[in-house]
């Protein structure tokens, strides 16, 4: 499968992970279809004791608060490989430090060279103040520290370009055409004119060269984002198929969109050379196209799987004003859950804070690290979807929504009773400038042509002159929520209850 790049008008690029692309890693994991792989590791050092992080997507976002143990994760992973030297993620001091000595970090890893199997154990400790590393893998490890957006005039290895004078011995090459496609899309520019120069044959230090307009420019001149990102695109492209690459804080120096397609571009890495990434992050766009499986945060000494927002993290640690907390799966069901609320416990609203926390599991996992951490006052509840076979759990706090997939519930519901409904649809999705024929007749064709009930919303959003996918949902849910409070009693008396 090869990236998708289109030109767009004034020589920027873009570039687009399918879902299909998440499913295909997904099953490779499960599958452990690599010749080099680190599948997961328990760590005992720093805040962490005993804790197991499993690595079921190539692409592993870590987030958690200041503290929270995201570079101990990084260091611990790259520890399991004979390539790095432990004293770089892990220096011993000779003041203080004494904690050390229980330190062990445990791994299951894949190797085919060494071993056919699925995987195999090896672990990593401290003990006489020295790690020990039992017969560490060999393959290859890149690291990119925070510290590689400090700007080029800072840098002491780029001094040696600094003069008045040209390097007549300067040798100068076009970057790689890859390396100028894929930081293009990354960075949102046209780089067809960009080279790298190095001083003489024996350098191995090279400085980057841009162009603007038909005028050369050198690195100092660049922004520290843009030429970290050419720096990576470029090692990561050049480091051999399976490679492990560990990236701290992702977004530094990047704009947004660079965060978001950074990730894009890792996914795609992760496709073509088969590459494994884990990378620490505060940003919530370096995670929105990731699965849920692939987001781990660091909290508290814990490490907690699911697709959870910087945002949720207060709520964990209860960081919350709030006197209650609800965790549920996605964007859709925090719509749903705040609409029930607000069409039946209004006055309970204001008291409570909605989260999103990936799949059913991981909903379940946050909600009962909440209520067992005594230092929190708020109480915590999971509301999951109705489209497996959980029921509720008063006793941990668990309840469903009406059976089925949420999106499906709601969409069937309107399709079903669209006649009757669509004065007040027309009015909530703000389209009275279309008229309620069309409507109908987008939402009967969009729900025959979807395959995914998760596309229903932004397809039928599009197709009602590119109106906004959170206001057609919102606007469905609160017609279904009106209207079914019999379906829905039993929930709705759990959450009075509760709040």
């Amino acid at each position: 499968m090869q990236l998708e790049v289109v030109s767009i008008q004034g020589g920027e690029w873009e570039m687009h992970i399918k879902p299909s692309d998440i499913g295909r890693l997904n099953k490779k994991v499960s599958k452990s279809n690599y010749d080099k792989y680190l599948k997961s590791m328990k760590i005992t050092a720093r805040a962490f004791t005993n804790e197991e992080l499993r690595f079921d997507f190539p692409v592993t976002a870590v987030i958690g608060t200041n503290g929270g143990g995201k570079s101990t994760v990084l260091g611990a992973a790259a520890l399991a490989y004979k390539e790095t030297k432990p004293r770089n993620f892990f220096p011993k001091s000779n003041v203080g430090d004494n904690s050390m000595a229980n330190w062990r970090i445990d791994y299951v890893a894949i190797d085919r060279r060494r071993d056919s199997k699925s995987g195999f154990s090896r672990n990593a400790h401290f003990t006489s103040s020295k790690w020990r590393r039992d017969e560490p893998l060999e393959r290859e490890v890149l690291f990119f520290p925070i510290q590689r957006t400090v700007p080029a005039a800072e840098q002491t290895r780029f001094k040696k370009y600094i003069g008045m004078n040209k390097l007549k011995s300067a040798i100068i090459t076009d970057l790689n055409e890859d390396v100028k496609k894929y930081s293009g899309a990354i960075l949102g520019k046209d780089l067809s004119g960009y080279k790298s120069a190095r001083k003489d044959k024996k350098d191995k230090d090279s400085i980057f060269l841009g162009e603007q307009k038909s005028k050369d420019f050198s690195q100092f001149h660049f922004g520290a984002g843009e030429a970290s990102i050419i720096e990576m695109v470029s090692k990561i492209v050049a480091a051999s198929d399976y490679s492990l690459i560990l990236i701290e804080e992702i977004e530094n120096g990047l704009h947004p969109v660079a965060v978001r397609k950074m990730t894009e571009f890792l996914i795609q890495m992760a496709i073509d050379k088969n590459l494994q990434v884990i990378f620490s992050t505060h940003s919530e766009d370096a995670i929105d196209i990731l699965p849920p499986e692939a987001i781990w945060a660091c909290v508290e000494g814990r490490a907690l799987q699911g697709k959870l927002t910087i945002e949720s993290l207060r709520a964990i640690t209860g960081s919350v004003e709030k006197s209650q907390v609800i965790f549920v799966e996605d964007e859709f069901a925090i719509d749903l859950v705040t609409e029930i609320i607000r069409q039946n416990v209004a006055a309970a609203l204001s008291a409570v804070e909605i989260h999103k926390a990936g799949g059913y599991p991981y909903v379940c996992q946050v909600t009962d690290h909440h209520n067992k951490n005594p230092s929190i006052k708020s109480t915590a509840y999971a509301v999951v979807d109705g489209d497996q076979d959980q029921v509720d759990d008063e006793v941990k706090n668990i309840y469903c929504l009406p059976e089925g997939i949420p999106e499906s519930v709601v969409y069937d519901y309107v399709l079903e009773n669209v006649d009757k409904n669509l004065g007040i649809l027309q009015q909530r999705m703000q389209c009275a400038h279309l008229g309620q024929d069309y409507i109908k007749e987008k939402i009967i064709s969009i729900h025959r042509e979807s395959l995914d009930p998760h596309d229903l919303y932004a397809a039928l959003a599009e197709t009602l002159d590119f109106s906004s996918e959170v206001i057609v949902r919102r606007a469905f849910i609160s017609v279904f929520v009106q209207n079914n409070k019999d379906v829905m009693l039993t929930l709705i008396e759990k959450i009075r209850a509760a709040i």
